[in-house]
């Protein structure tokens, strides 16, 4: 049987053990990275950085995120996930302790784009050892367990943050490495003989499971579902990640990147202006994600039964209106209440605008495709935002938050004409197949729509 055969039946002999490994180790690393990313701005103005060098510092992470996604995930389908979670880990824990010796901003910078890197190649492997390992049955579980595991980091980790960065941020600094090393130990010890990706069933998965972005537990939770491969054939032709259902999903990737890129970079400085105390702004982070932990398995079920069409718009135009609120608040506990809601209505969206986007690109490999340009679309304006916003806030503190929540409203108004042919439910999609025509790839639209007509009784 060779080398592979037997690795295959190592990791998949024992799933049980590999999730185990695999969610510890996102924590500890999930953990350190929040930890610091609350408090980072106001270090850094605290050291006489200006606004917009703040925002250089805090895109970097991200530029560093999109410039590893790719490669990790080749680097892991082709020689194995273990080198490449080890390797993430490492890069993130050399650029905490850049970061504990740097003596000016360009090094902060690189620091971060080191500390991206790594977390990126890390996240990237490890939903490339679940989509390679885990029975295709059960890998929505075993999804699940990594992000929950995702999702308890950013819970806690501004409480330790906060608690330490208070008085001496260099040892958060020191904090987070450790727990990148820690989170080493597992995956180094434990995990199961390395897997290749093409070597088991569930491989399909993988070029959905290479394009999570890190920029928030919000942005993994969207890009890491898997989706079922549509016919087979091949590559679908370039128009298939050009028609207006995909065109509407991208809107919306740019739109949260663009939010997100302005939490990232705003959020504390705001959070001080309005009085706010270091223990307080972590709070804040912890607070957002708890809706996530609430609402994750019911906002799963609402996009299986609901029109996922009109979930995204809805939770879109909730998203303009408290963006928009929030510098405009100067009661915290009002602005903690609307974040929670806020988080609760991305829970709800990031499902359905998966569950749009495998059914729009379900021909050949455009699941993995669309997959990739949606998060590309999202990581990208989330560094362009973090680098413009901080000059923005320098401004009018109003400012970075009004123009976001004004792409929002935008993107909210375009989604209908753009997915006015889409089928929204899964029981649409049946209906359209049952009449002859396939309800996803090329032939959703007006063709769709026409044979479905022509298939239903009573309708002209």
């Amino acid at each position: 049987m060779g080398k592979t055969s037997e690795s295959v039946q190592a990791g998949t002999s024992r799933p049980g053990r590999l999730l185990a490994v695999l969610t510890a180790a996102t924590l500890l690393q999930w953990l350190g990275s929040f930890a610091i990313a609350p408090l980072l701005p106001l270090y850094l103005a605290d050291r006489h950085i200006s606004a917009a060098g703040v925002g250089v510092v805090m895109a970097a992470f991200f530029l560093g995120a999109l410039l590893s996604q790719y490669a990790a995930g080749r680097a892991a389908a082709a020689r194995g996930h273990r080198g490449v979670l080890l390797s993430g880990l490492a890069a993130y824990a050399a650029g905490c302790l850049g970061l504990f010796a740097s003596t000016g901003v360009g090094m902060d910078a690189v620091m971060r784009v080191l500390q991206g890197a790594g977390a990126g190649a890390f996240e990237v492997a490890a939903l490339t050892a679940v989509a390679t390992t885990v029975a295709p049955g059960t890998q929505g579980r075993a999804f699940s367990a990594i992000y929950t595991g995702q999702l308890l980091g950013v819970a806690l980790g501004p409480l330790l943050g906060g608690f330490a960065g208070e008085h001496r941020m260099d040892l958060v600094f020191l904090g987070s490495g450790a727990a990148a090393v820690l989170a080493s130990l597992p995956v180094l010890w434990l995990l199961p003989a390395t897997v290749r990706a093409g070597s088991v069933p569930a491989a399909s998965t993988v070029a959905a499971a290479s394009t999570v972005a890190t920029v928030s537990p919000v942005a993994t939770d969207a890009a890491g579902s898997s989706a079922p491969t549509g016919p087979a054939g091949g590559a679908p032709p370039a128009r298939l990640l050009l028609r207006r259902g995909v065109l509407g999903l991208l809107l919306v990737a740019g739109c949260d990147g663009l939010i997100a890129g302005v939490y990232e970079t705003c959020w504390s400085l705001l959070m001080e202006r309005d009085g706010a105390s270091t223990t307080l702004i972590g709070l804040t982070f912890t607070l957002f994600a708890l809706p996530y932990l609430v609402f994750a398995w019911p906002a799963g079920w609402l996009a299986d039964r609901c029109d996922r069409r009109r979930l995204i718009g809805a939770t879109t135009l909730v998203l303009s209106v408290t963006v928009a609120s929030y510098p405009f608040l100067h009661s915290i506990p009002l602005i903690i209440l609307l974040s929670c809601l806020e988080a609760a209505g991305l829970a709800v969206a990031y499902p359905a605008a998966q569950s749009l986007l495998a059914q729009e690109c379900a021909a050949g490999d455009g699941t993995g495709r669309g997959q990739g340009l949606f998060a590309t679309t999202q990581t990208a304006t989330t560094v362009f935002a973090a680098l413009a916003s901080g000059a923005l806030f320098a401004a009018d503190p109003r400012l970075p938050f009004v123009l976001a929540a004004l792409a929002a409203l935008v993107t909210a108004a375009l989604l209908p004409p753009l997915w006015r042919e889409v089928a929204g439910t899964v029981a649409q999609v049946q209906a359209r197949s049952a009449a002859g025509g396939a309800g996803v790839g090329p032939g959703t639209g007006r063709e769709a729509a026409g044979r479905e007509a022509a298939a239903t009784p009573g309708r002209p």
